[in-house]
């Protein structure tokens, strides 16, 4: 795949993320961001509280590749993705219908779920990770990053950011389903 034409895709999907928070989910009351479908389902500030936990460590990982690497520039305009990078999108892709659970490390718990902070840490998120690809293509994309799983496990910078990217989308349209729940109109 092209570098640039993925670039500006990741970050038009990106766009649509930001935007789609700001229309339907940043003008919701505390009440309906806590508001839980069920007690074994996450609600939409849990959905948010998970997509930060998990954005901010690739976000640092980025971060500390373009601090190592980017005065050694892109080697290539073309990229594609390792095998870890693809198994990972098929389970984070929005189109997926496979379900695995969260990451304990990565499940919100009750004391992450501190409304104002949530809203701006995801905002903020989006922003340090729309920066980082807007000045991807000055970077090599098959540098390795580092799993929080382990130190084993390693995906290439462009794997990264093309299923951070899927997986924002994800959790995403999990908490506008959350908005289509016949009960979520009773809350204030």
């Amino acid at each position: 795949m092209n570098i640039k034409t993925t670039r500006d895709s990741l970050l038009s999907q990106l766009a649509q993320i930001r935007q789609t928070y700001d229309e339907k989910l940043a003008p919701l009351s505390e009440q309906q961001l806590l508001w839980k479908p069920s007690p074994d389902r996450w609600g939409i500030l849990e959905c948010l509280a998970h997509l930060n936990m998990a954005s901010q460590y690739y976000v640092r990982q980025l971060q500390l590749k373009w601090e190592q690497n980017s005065t050694a520039g892109t080697q290539t305009s073309e990229f594609e993705m390792s095998i870890n990078g693809k198994l990972i999108l098929r389970f984070l892709d929005p189109k997926s219908s496979v379900k695995i659970p969260a990451p304990s490390m990565f499940k919100p718990k009750p004391y992450h779920l501190d409304v104002p902070k949530v809203k701006q840490t995801f905002v903020e998120v989006l922003e340090d990770f729309s920066n980082f690809i807007e000045k991807s293509d000055r970077i090599d994309w098959n540098l390795r990053v580092l799993s929080p799983f382990s130190t084993w496990l390693k995906f290439r910078l462009g794997d990264v950011l093309i299923f951070v990217t899927a997986h924002l989308q994800r959790h995403l349209n999990q908490a506008l389903k959350v908005m289509q729940e016949p009960a979520f109109a009773k809350v204030l």
